[in-house]
C-alpha cells in the first residue's frame, strides 16, 4: 500500500522540525529547541518536593524541569520520596509538566504498561477468531502483573514477530528497573523519543525525508502551511470562515457562513467540510484544554447535530482525541482536548506577556539563513534589532560558534533600532 504520508524533517543549528503530511497538506508539525529539550514520555524518578492534600497532588524535581502528579487512586507520597513517573505533558506555560505513575511502553503492535495487571484490545479489531488468537497470545506471552493495549496494527499473521517485539518490550523494562536501583532522584531512566520519534510512532507507515536549513520545507511549502497554521482566520473554499482565538483558559471557534440561504444539499456539505477543517486545525495548531465552537444558528436543529455527527466522525477518522460535553444554552458546543504541552502558537509566538518564543523563532530563522545564505560571504554580518541580538548572543550563542566554524570565519552582528524584533538582514560585512 502507497502511503499518503509523509515526515519532512529540518535539521538546523539549534532545533529540529518535524513535519507530517496528509496528501501533501500539513498534519502536524512537532517542533523540538536544543535549549529546550522534550520531556514527553521520559520515564523519570523524580523527588517529591511538595504533597498538596487539599489538590489531591504532588509536585516534582524532574532535573531538569518539574512536575506534577494527581494522585487519584495512588498512596499519597511523602515530601522527600523518590517516584517513579512517566511524562505526559510538557510545562505549558507558567503551569508544570504533567506525569502519571501508570508507565507506558508505547510500540507500533501493542502499549506495554509495566505497573498495571489489566489488558484491553482495540475495538477495530473485530473478528472474533483473531480477538481469540490474540487473547491466547497474552495469556503466553506477557507476565503476570503486567498489562497490554492490543492495536489494531497486531499481525496475528506473524506471531513469531509479535513475540520478538514482545520481548524487546519486555527487555526495555527490565533494563528501566535496573536503572532504578543505580540511580538516585532525580534521574531520568529513560529519554524521551523527542520530536522526530514521536513523529515516527504517530506515523509508523509514512515515508520519511531529510533535509537541513529549511530546503524541504521550502520544497513543500511547509512555511506557507505554518504561516497559515499562526493566522487567527482560516478562510474556506465554499466562502467560510473560522476564527480561532486562544487565550490561556480556553480556546474559542466562531463560524461564519456568510448568508444561510443554500440549498439543503450544499448545507449538508458545507457542514461537513466545517467539522472536518475544524478537526484538522485542532490537531495542526495543537490546541489543547477547553473549546468553545460558536456554531451559526440554524432554524433547522438537525444542522446542528449533522455538524456534531460530523465532528466525532473526522476526530475518530484522523484520531484526534476529542470529548464532547455538548451544547450549552447559548448554543455553543463545548469539547475538551488532552493538552499535550505548549500550542503551535505558543512554540512559535508566545503571548503577549511573554514574546520569548516570537524571539527565537526569528533567532533561528537567523541562524539557518547563515548557513544557507553566507557561504562565500567573506566577512558576514547580521543586521537586526537589539532584542533579537541579544537573543542570538545568549540562548544561540554556542549555535553561532559552530556556525563561525563552518564559514570559516566570524559572523558579526549589529543592531538596527528601525528594525522590528523579526526583521534581518545578512549581509557582507566590512572587516
Amino acid at each position: 500500500m502507497i502511503s499518503n504520508e509523509k515526515i519532512i524533517i529540518d535539521t538546523s543549528p539549534g532545533e529540529k522540525r518535524v513535519a507530517v503530511l496528509k496528501n501533501n497538506r500539513l498534519a502536524n508539525l512537532f517542533i523540538e529547541r536544543h535549549h529546550a529539550p522534550w520531556l514527553r514520555g521520559a520515564i523519570i524518578l523524580a523527588k517529591v518536593t511538595a504533597t498538596r492534600k487539599e489538590l489531591g497532588a504532588s509536585f516534582l524535581d524532574l532535573g531538569t524541569s518539574y512536575g506534577y502528579i494527581e494522585h487519584g487512586k495512588m498512596n499519597q507520597p511523602i515530601d522527600g520520596e523518590s517516584l517513579l513517573v512517566q511524562v505526559l505533558n510538557d510545562a505549558h506555560r507558567k503551569k508544570s509538566a504533567r506525569v502519571s505513575s501508570n508507565i507506558c511502553l508505547r510500540g507500533e503492535y501493542f502499549d506495554l504498561y509495566p505497573v498495571m495487571d489489566t489488558s484491553s484490545i482495540s475495538r477495530k479489531i473485530k473478528s472474533k477468531k483473531k480477538r481469540g488468537l490474540i487473547k491466547q497470545f497474552i495469556d503466553e506471552n506477557i507476565p503476570n502483573g503486567i498489562g497490554v493495549h492490543i492495536r489494531e496494527s497486531f499481525d496475528v499473521s506473524d506471531l513469531l514477530c509479535m513475540r520478538a517485539v514482545t520481548l524487546a518490550q519486555l527487555q526495555k523494562w527490565k533494563n528501566v528497573k535496573k536503572r532504578i536501583s543505580k540511580s538516585r532522584s532525580p534521574s531520568i531512566l529513560m529519554s524521551s523519543l523527542g520530536a522526530l520519534g514521536h513523529a515516527m510512532e504517530k506515523y509508523p507507515n509514512a515515508n520519511v525525508y531529510e533535509g537541513r536549513y529549511g530546503g524541504l520545507f521550502k520544497d513543500y511549502d511547509v512555511d506557507f502551511e505554518i504561516n497559515r497554521a499562526l493566522e487567527r482566520t482560516i478562510s474556506l473554499d465554499n466562502g467560510a470562515y473560522l476564527f480561532f482565538d486562544e487565550t490561556e483558559a480556553l480556546t474559542s471557534i466562531d463560524i461564519d457562513i456568510g448568508s444561510s440561504s443554500k440549498p439543503r444539499s450544499e448545507t449538508a456539505s458545507l457542514v461537513a467540510h466545517l467539522a472536518e477543517e475544524i478537526v484538522w486545525q485542532l490537531r495542526l495548531r495543537e490546541i489543547g484544554g477547553i473549546i468553545l465552537i460558536d456554531f451559526p444558528r440554524f432554524k433547522n436543529f438537525k444542522i446542528r447535530d449533522n455538524f456534531l455527527k460530523n465532528l466525532q466522525r473526522f476526530a475518530l477518522n484522523e484520531e484526534v482525541s476529542l470529548v464532547i460535553h455538548g451544547w450549552t444554552r447559548t448554543g455553543l458546543l463545548e469539547i475538551t482536548k488532552p493538552r499535550e504541552g505548549d500550542s503551535l502558537k505558543d512554540v512559535l509566538l508566545g503571548t503577549v506577556e511573554d514574546n520569548t518564543p516570537a524571539l527565537e523563532t526569528a533567532a533561528l530563522q537567523v541562524l539557518r539563513s547563515l548557513m544557507k545564505n553566507a557561504t562565500g560571504i567573506a566577512y558576514p554580518e547580521v543586521i537586526c534589532s537589539l532584542s533579537l541580538k541579544n537573543v542570538i548572543n545568549t540562548t544561540f550563542d554556542e549555535e553561532m560558534r559552530h556556525i563561525s566554524r563552518r564559514l570559516g570565519t566570524k559572523v558579526s552582528i549589529k543592531e538596527d533600532r528601525e528594525m522590528a524584533d523579526n526583521e534581518f538582514l545578512i549581509k557582507n560585512g566590512i572587516n
